[in-house]
């Protein structure tokens, strides 16, 4: 078979798209900078005010599963309680909208909402997440890190709290460890000034060896320093009820609504990418600034990544329990048509001809993901950690996680 691309000139154009993503991802290569904690390699955000629609966006997975309970309510975690609600089309509170939905009469579960990064490599960093809470009684909301029963970090709502009969609001702050093999957890409940349902505010902790500190608008709280993490995980959000009279009182009566603004991690990993060349450059180590008070949507707050972008170690996807679409962006990718047609999506680049028969070995070295489409029926070799991703519309995607991959035509 013949083709207007030979494998040269093929190498030579993806090079040049990789090369400008290179530029783009330039800014902050050597790391980003948190005050009092020191500099981290990695970052993970999401803009949730901006996003169109989370199912398209694949750095996080939503949850479908049930979980059974004897005494209580089953609580079942639903696609369609994770609801995206940008600015752009706002009605009501813009942002990632995570709903547990009410009434709920025995035997049905309680329907409620859930969010994991498929990242699994994050380690000690800075994770923060900006929260307006619900103002109805019976829920948990939570921004936690992860990894096992014996290994968490947790930042905890508790809406039936959310009343002005209290002298303060209080938010549960909450370590869970293990010692001489029997499951310990250290905690602190402070109370802040404010309702939590009265806005988004930052709800943050910086986790070092041996120390947990956490932040409520950017404001030290308290500092946790028993049953301390020391495994890389992941970053979960979730809204919740099964009932516990000792903990959330649920259900809720009615449909009770947490919406997410935003979610900021800086953090080191167990799979750095090597990108640094110059950390005395201008840029080179980025400044994490504070979040000092609540979040508006009217002055957002600073991203110093490319939204939608991800890098790091990641789980498989089981499709039956993830919605999986096209990510929300990337940062740079080649598309081959078979049609010989070039596709229009932003920030591809197209490279038009015939279905490639040669084998292509693409060099990545300066950035730490690329994406690329080949058509559908060719074999993909998994060199490097390459993940393949079956698409509709003829087309697989296929993403780079680590220093060369091979595609065999």
């Amino acid at each position: 078979m013949s083709s207007k691309w030979s494998p040269r000139s093929l190498l030579i154009a993806l090079s040049a798209s990789f090369q400008f993503a290179s530029s783009v991802l330039g800014k902050c290569e050597c790391g980003y900078s948190v005050k009092g904690q020191g500099t981290y390699t990695d970052a993970f955000e999401a803009d949730f005010f901006r996003q169109d629609d989370i199912a398209h966006d694949d750095n996080w997975i939503i949850s479908r599963h049930t979980q059974y309970y004897p005494d209580t309510y089953d609580m079942s975690y639903n696609l369609q309680n994770v609801i995206s609600n940008p600015l752009t089309r706002s009605s009501g509170d813009p942002g990632l909208q995570l709903f547990v939905r009410g009434p709920t009469v025995k035997p049905a579960a309680v329907s409620t909402a859930e969010l994991i990064t498929k990242r699994v490599d994050m380690h000690y960093g800075s994770y923060r997440a900006a929260i307006k809470y619900t103002t109805v009684p019976g829920t948990c909301g939570s921004m936690f890190w992860w990894k096992n029963e014996t290994q968490e970090i947790d930042v905890e709502l508790l809406s039936y709290q959310d009343t002005d009969s209290l002298p303060g609001y209080d938010v549960h702050l909450v370590l869970h460890g293990e010692l001489d093999g029997q499951h310990r957890s250290a905690w602190d409940t402070p109370k802040v000034p404010f309702r939590p349902s009265d806005g988004y505010h930052e709800y943050r902790f910086d986790w070092s060896p041996g120390k947990v500190s956490y932040y409520i608008d950017g404001k030290h709280v308290t500092d946790l320093t028993e049953s301390v993490p020391t495994v890389p995980g992941r970053i979960l959000l979730n809204h919740w009820s099964h009932g516990q009279t000792g903990w959330e009182h649920g259900p809720p009566e009615k449909d009770a609504l947490m919406t997410v603004a935003y979610v900021k991690a800086y953090f080191n990993t167990t799979s750095p990418a090597a990108r640094c060349i110059d950390p005395q450059a201008g840029g080179a180590i980025c400044e994490v600034p504070d979040q000092l008070g609540p979040v508006s949507p009217d002055k957002p707050t600073t991203f110093l990544t490319n939204i939608g972008t991800s890098s790091g170690d990641t789980v498989p996807v089981n499709p039956t329990t993830t919605s999986t679409m096209k990510p929300a962006s990337t940062t740079s990718s080649g598309k081959i048509s078979p049609e010989n047609k070039c596709g229009g999506d932003e920030g591809f680049t197209c490279l038009n001809g015939p279905k490639v028969v040669a084998t292509l070995v693409i060099a990545v070295t300066a950035v730490s993901q690329l994406s690329a489409s080949v058509a559908l029926g060719q074999r993909v070799s998994l060199h490097g950690g390459v993940l393949v991703d079956i698409i509709e519309g003829g087309f697989a995607r296929v993403q780079f996680h680590r220093s060369t991959a091979v595609l065999v035509g």
